[in-house]
């Protein structure tokens, strides 16, 4: 009979803490994160008791820090030099199946180059951050019925959008997909992101044009495309995306050599303060990769409804360290326009996003007329009527794949689509 009891007793004592722990994994994945409720942080890390060994026999890789504390003559050089880039791709055939030319940044049989980790694994699990290295990363978990949410809103948009309109999709994968140490991601509890975009295209209607983008980045996975101490992509991670984009679009993107560029250095982001100001961490130089075109307009509305005007790209060295970012588009707005007045064919798309698009935004600018920005973080509107009233033909979804397994952010999307 007491035997019965203690029986008793352990059963009731686990079964309570699977319930609490699924209760505060539900809290967790239902929380606001930082920059507008843009990530949703998830405490699923490998326990250092369970962890399996390296092929060194090493399983003391795991350390809990949570306690711790120019001119018109430049632009048409320019041009001239792009239109002979994609002439010459074309003639060296750089084309992909459909015969639509592709940039030289898209290779498709070239095998992922490896990456290693030398020092142990630091996790931050209050906010759901690994430190490897000089490098912090994001821990992602995927969630299923968050995901189906997800497509759901975008399947709404484009049931009620006319057929001729073009919508494409862009789920970009994170730092810890990517660039993540190969010998240690077995000590890491996150999902695997190739996968989880795979089930998400699937869940897509198929009216979308869902634009592949883990292939290319773990493509380029060895260069400089995410930032070390902060949760977003660098321009040339998102240089990479604009060029899936023109495959998908079938246009000839830009070639990298053609640009100007500006860098900023001591960028301290996100992670920096999430890791608790982490010495490892080593400071981020912001790389700005500037548009072709020098007759570019660009005006945002703030969330008080101030209508200012602004460069497409700031200089970053007029920002604090923690803020650089704000460089791109001048930052998170509700609302913002940019005009190309080197264009004149009427050409116009809209680009809704949340701060990844930021840094994507400004490669557009040499391809549209105008673009039309939304943060549906913060913009208060209909989207079907305002893609009416400005008759667009195509709309660009912009998002990190963090956003697709965050419940608030995916109901503000839904709020603007229905």
């Amino acid at each position: 009979m007491r035997r019965k009891k203690v029986y008793l007793m352990v059963g009731v004592g686990i079964f309570s803490i699977i319930v609490g722990n699924r209760f505060y994994q539900k809290s967790l994945v239902e929380g606001s994160g930082y920059l507008g409720d843009e990530v949703v942080f998830f405490a699923e890390v490998a326990s250092p008791d369970a962890e399996p060994e390296d092929e060194n026999g090493d399983t003391g890789d795991v350390v809990w820090g949570d306690e711790e504390e120019e001119t018109d003559s430049k632009v048409a050089d320019a041009i001239e030099k792009k239109q002979e880039i994609a002439n010459g791709a074309q003639e060296a055939g750089m084309t992909n199946a459909q015969g639509l030319p592709i940039s030289s940044a898209i290779t498709t049989n070239k095998p992922y180059e490896k990456i290693t980790g030398k020092g142990k694994i630091q996790l931050y699990n209050s906010t759901g951050t690994a430190v490897v290295d000089d490098t912090a990363y994001e821990i992602y978990n995927y969630v299923n019925s968050y995901a189906s949410r997800y497509a759901k809103a975008v399947n709404s948009m484009t049931k009620k959008l006319d057929s001729s309109i073009k919508v494409y999709d862009l789920v970009a994968p994170t730092s810890v997909g990517i660039t993540f140490p190969d010998n240690r991601k077995d000590k890491l509890n996150s999902s695997n992101q190739e996968e989880a975009l795979n089930n998400i295209e699937k869940k897509l209607s198929g009216r979308e044009k869902f634009v592949p983008l883990y292939n290319i980045l773990m493509q380029h996975r060895t260069e400089y495309i995410f930032f070390r101490t902060d949760h977003h992509w660098t321009s040339l991670g998102a240089y990479y995306a604009y060029c899936a984009f023109c495959e998908a679009k079938g246009i000839m993107p830009n070639e990298l050599s053609a640009y100007d560029r500006k860098s900023s250095e001591g960028f301290l982001g996100t992670f920096y303060r999430d890791s608790n100001h982490n010495k490892a961490l080593k400071a981020d130089t912001l790389e700005t990769i500037l548009p072709l075109s020098q007759n570019l307009s660009f005006e945002y509305t703030t969330v008080d409804g101030n209508k200012l005007p602004a460069p497409v790209i700031a200089d970053a060295d007029d920002y604090s360290p923690s803020l650089k970012y704000c460089a791109y588009i001048a930052g998170d707005n509700p609302y913002a326009v940019i005009r190309n007045k080197d264009i004149t064919d009427g050409s116009s798309c809209i680009v809704v996003k949340e701060s990844y698009g930021n840094a994507f935004v400004p490669f557009l600018a040499d391809h549209y007329q105008t673009i039309y920005i939304i943060d549906y973080r913060y913009w208060e509107g209909d989207l079907y009527d305002f893609i009416k009233k400005k008759k667009l033909r195509e709309v660009i979804l912009v998002n990190n794949i963090s956003m697709t397994r965050n419940s608030y952010l995916i109901g503000k999307l839904a709020q603007i689509i229905s």
